[in-house]
């Protein structure tokens, strides 16, 4: 049995997002440790539930998921760091857009319905975020939650 579907889908959105001009490698899945200043700028990539839906009535269901994937970026600048979360969040949008090579053939789409943006003053360097929550729609059997159907 392979890994569940959406673990296959956080790490194709991981693998879609590494290598963009501003962060690089520097993506990160289900990361719950704060970011050192020398992993800056970066992304996280976490799956933070999902809703579901019976498709059909006689089992093994057809099951509807609708997976709330949040991609964070996380930066530090001495000055403009609101910049710096937009050139992320650009780049981010442009490898995601519909269709992603890496989720062809588990995910039907991924859309991006909103973004939030956080800065602290706090630090010596002001740091910010920026969260871009996107909704992936897949399908499965009930009795198959690692096979895309």
């Amino acid at each position: 049995m392979g890994f569940h579907l959406r673990r296959q889908i956080r790490e194709g959105v991981a693998v879609a997002l590494t290598s963009l001009a501003t962060t690089g490698a520097r993506v990160f899945q289900s990361r719950v440790y704060p970011a050192q200043d020398s992993e800056l700028p970066c992304l996280l990539v976490y799956t933070r539930g999902e809703t579901v839906e019976a498709e059909t009535i006689h089992g093994p269901r057809l099951l509807k998921r609708n997976l709330r994937l949040e991609v964070v970026a996380v930066a530090r600048a001495a000055a403009d760091v609101d910049d710096t979360l937009d050139l992320i969040c650009k780049e981010v949008e442009t490898a995601l857009v519909d269709p992603v090579a890496t989720l062809a053939s588990i995910a039907k789409s991924i859309i991006l319905i909103e973004t939030t943006l956080d800065l602290q003053r706090d630090a010596q360097k002001p740091t910010g975020s920026a969260t871009m929550v996107y909704d992936v729609e897949y399908y499965n059997l009930e009795n198959t939650p690692d096979v895309a159907a």
